[in-house]
């Protein structure tokens, strides 16, 4: 059995925390005696120790497996087939939480969040997590998903008001090929966006339709993500990158982007995102400029 994954949260506001059981490396970082630290037990060939028994002990006594329904839960594969990297992100929202855990399909305590100090009253809520995404050179796809079985996840948790609550995360390996975007013309390196230059006036973003997963199944893909971010802004405290994000149907392969949207000269970054039936999604992207 591999010891779980352990956050002791110590974040501000809805976090986003890094774990994951495909990671072959675990960290952590030092803090001030009057802050919780991040901790991370990331699976290892090695036997786990006595300590880690006794918590993976307790912790499945105080997590949860029956209850109210939890509003949402989800697991699902993000691949980037440009960069080719690829990761494990989950999002469990609708409650303020005192205590989340996952099991895997097998009945495995794989995850466990439990914020503390400064966050004891505040807790967490929205809770949504990226793991490292490792390049496929690294961690190759068909072991990510040997570490993550296909079936139902189990959640449970406490919420702010001690009320138990569940639900199940489906999670598939059904993973969306690339939508390979036509126009406008990009370079992976924005460094190279002389090479790109097109104009403002008019940008229609197209792709090709994706049929099938990276191994070459049939996929259902339920919807298009286009997204335009200005890869130039420099606001390194605050949340204003001006970001062009837009869903669009399954069977649509195009979408114009405002004129308005642009500044002259400015590197910007386009990605076009699949989107498949489980919540899995792939990624293409490129760089350009606008004139």
């Amino acid at each position: 059995m591999r010891p779980p994954l352990v956050i002791v949260a110590a974040v501000v506001a809805a976090a986003a925390l890094l774990a994951s059981a495909c990671s072959s490396d675990s960290g952590s970082s030092s803090s001030p005696p009057s802050t919780a630290v991040p901790t991370t037990l990331a699976p290892s060939d090695s036997v786990a120790s006595a300590d880690t028994v006794e918590l993976t002990a307790q912790t499945e006594a105080d997590c949860p497996r029956e209850g109210e329904e939890l509003d949402t839960a989800k697991l699902y594969i993000e691949h980037n087939a440009t960069d080719g990297d690829t990761g494990v992100h989950g999002l469990f929202g609708g409650e303020a939480w005192s205590q989340l855990c996952i099991w895997d399909p097998s009945g495995e305590l794989i995850f466990w969040v439990d914020p503390r100090n400064q966050l004891d009253d505040l807790t967490v809520a929205d809770f949504f997590f990226e793991s490292r995404e490792p390049e496929n050179t690294e961690l190759p796809i068909a072991e990510l998903t040997a570490a993550f079985p296909e079936g139902d996840y189990l959640v449970g948790g406490i919420d702010f008001e001690g009320v138990p609550r569940v639900a199940s995360a489906r999670f598939t390996h059904a993973i969306p090929a690339e939508p390979v975007i036509t126009d406008p013309p990009l370079v992976e390196d924005p460094e190279s966006v002389s090479e790109a230059v097109v104009p403002a006036a008019g940008l229609v973003v197209t792709w090709e339709p994706v049929t099938e997963t990276v191994d070459g199944q049939p996929v259902t893909v339920t919807a298009y993500e286009v997204i335009v971010t200005n890869d130039e802004h420099d606001d390194a405290d605050g949340l204003s990158r001006p970001v062009y994000d837009v869903h669009v149907g399954p069977d649509q392969t195009s979408l114009s982007v405002p004129e308005e949207f642009f500044s002259e000269g400015v590197i910007y970054e386009l990605e076009v995102l699949a989107l498949e039936d489980s919540g899995n999604q792939t990624i293409g992207l490129g760089f350009f400029t606008v004139a």
